[in-house]
């Protein structure tokens, strides 16, 4: 059976990193707080309070909805980039088909609700998304970045933004 579960904490720490790439490679680097292996399942990666703005109460409805979609696919990144990462560098294997059909179901849920997306818009993004993404954690100085990171992180067990900002810099000027 197919899972999103991390096997194990290296696992953990490679989905980790990926998301942590992921916000540098969508220029969003400034709203990362930390990252701790010892958190909570859906805590690891800590952003600060900026990132979670209340939206102006004032705004049109369209620029509520460009809001929400925003935010759908900055999770759409977060989710591709902690699966390739853990596939394509950890693992050195492509994510299956199966793997592949369970990430555009929970994304379907989640962008149904949040931005009411039809399934063919989801899977556009998805795909749009998992091919840059897969170009991002196939180039190896980024597979190389991200290894050391990782051991880093499982030795000192939480990174503030000062350490990762200083374990991607390279990413900054991409």
């Amino acid at each position: 059976m197919v899972t999103l579960k991390y096997k194990d904490e290296s696992d953990r720490a490679y989905g980790l990193g990926g998301m942590a790439v992921c916000m540098f490679m969508l220029d969003m680097e400034q709203y990362i707080d930390d990252i701790s292996l010892d958190s909570k399942p859906d805590e690891g990666l800590r952003l600060t309070v900026d990132f979670f703005h209340s939206p102006n109460q004032q705004l049109s409805a369209k620029s509520v909805w460009k809001d929400n979609l925003n935010r759908f696919q900055l999770t759409t990144g977060l989710l591709v980039s902690n699966v390739l990462s853990r596939a394509l560098v950890r693992h050195n294997e492509d994510v299956s088909r199966d793997l592949g059909e369970l990430l555009i179901s929970k994304l379907t849920e989640e962008g149904t609700s949040a931005c009411a997306l039809e399934k063919d818009e989801i899977r556009d993004l998805y795909y749009k998304t998992f091919s840059f993404f897969h170009g991002v954690f196939s180039d190896y100085r980024v597979a190389s970045m991200l290894n050391d990171f990782v051991n880093t992180l499982r030795e000192e067990r939480i990174l503030d933004r000062e350490r990762i900002f200083n374990s991607f810099r390279a990413l900054m000027s991409r």
